[in-house]
């Protein structure tokens, strides 16, 4: 349970600042998916007023991420950029041995706000994966492993994992993870069928966007739920958090008409009105306890049985390891 039961839908990034006044000061924070109509982007120019001690602010673009960085003059706030593109193993492997190699004992913050949604068409990463699953899933995996030594190093280490409502179309498709249409799909694996009326979305086996976006949000969940599970017993956590809708570049890959009907169909949010979730779950002692937990609205929120499942948890996470080639250590 959250500290402030007020805080909802309409509280910003000021009231949980006000809450936690002293929760970023001296700081080591980093923030992935930084550009400058995004929410890594308000993330950033809000924790930068908090006086952290280094930013690290991460991205593809050079020319986006530095545009973040140059709209940043809080004195005393060392910021670092770090390129990579979260959706390649061998670009986040540079990553992960740059910032590891930064000179700073921990890190104490991370949000993993990387993300894309509703790719038109199937599109394969350089490694071969389904491009939602390799960014929103086993890119942020694999590079969340590859810092969580620095993590753990913190007094109060905090992992955030930026996640959406919409993991509700679809669990995890052990069977067809990469939308290849092999074979039959189980029926514990298919997509939900009211959930995908609620949207407006027809059914069906194959390769929606929406439904990859789904799927890969649910994966981002129950990795989240196995780390929180493996780091008891250590000073750090990990949460996942649904920002809410926000008219931001995310939207990009779906045609302008479309975006402007749903984003005036549905309840939405100022930018800082969608980073104040994330911030509640980065900053909020109370929320030590609440390890793996899913927070919609600044409060912790029940999920679907299909994303919260230790089974299919730990049945990922063997999989990932096996997908990304590397041993998720903890």
């Amino acid at each position: 349970m959250a500290s402030h039961s007020e805080f909802g839908a309409k509280t910003d990034a000021k009231d949980v600042f006000a809450a936690f006044p002293t929760a970023v000061e001296g700081k080591v924070v980093l923030v992935t998916g930084v550009s400058p109509n995004g929410l890594g982007a308000e993330l950033a120019r809000s924790l930068a007023t908090q006086k952290p001690k280094l930013l690290i602010l991460t991205g593809r673009s050079s020319s986006k991420v530095e545009a973040v960085a140059g709209d940043i003059s809080t004195p005393g706030v060392e910021i670092r950029i770090v390129l990579f593109d979260i959706s390649s193993f061998g670009s986040i492997a540079t990553a992960v041995e740059e910032i590891n190699g930064l000179a700073v004992p921990s890190i104490d913050l991370v949000f993993n706000n990387a993300g894309v949604m509703n790719i038109p068409e199937r599109r394969l990463s350089a490694d071969g994966f389904e491009y939602h699953l390799a960014t929103n899933y086993l890119g942020l995996a694999l590079f969340t492993n590859g810092i969580l030594p620095k993590v753990k190093k913190s007094d109060a280490g905090r992992i955030v994992n930026v996640v959406s409502n919409g993991y509700a179309l679809s669990p995890f498709r052990f069977s067809d993870y990469n939308f290849d249409g092999a074979g039959d799909l189980p029926e514990d694996e298919q997509p939900s069928k009211q959930a995908m009326e609620a949207f407006g979305i027809p059914f069906g086996l194959g390769y929606i966007p929406p439904v990859a976006y789904g799927q890969s949000k649910t994966a981002a969940m129950l990795y989240t739920r196995e780390l929180a599970d493996k780091l008891k017993g250590t000073n750090a956590t990990a949460l996942s958090v649904m920002p809410g809708v926000i008219e931001t570049d995310l939207w990009r890959e779906m045609p302008p008409e479309t975006v402007k009907t749903i984003l005036s169909s549905l309840p939405s949010k100022s930018a800082s009105q969608g980073i104040a979730t994330m911030l509640v779950a980065a900053l909020d002692p109370r929320l030590k306890e609440s390890g793996g937990a899913y927070l919609d609205d600044c409060q912790v929120a029940d999920v679907q049985p299909f994303a919260k499942d230790k089974a299919k948890a730990e049945k990922l996470w063997q999989l990932s390891e096996r997908l990304t080639g590397k041993t998720f250590t903890v």
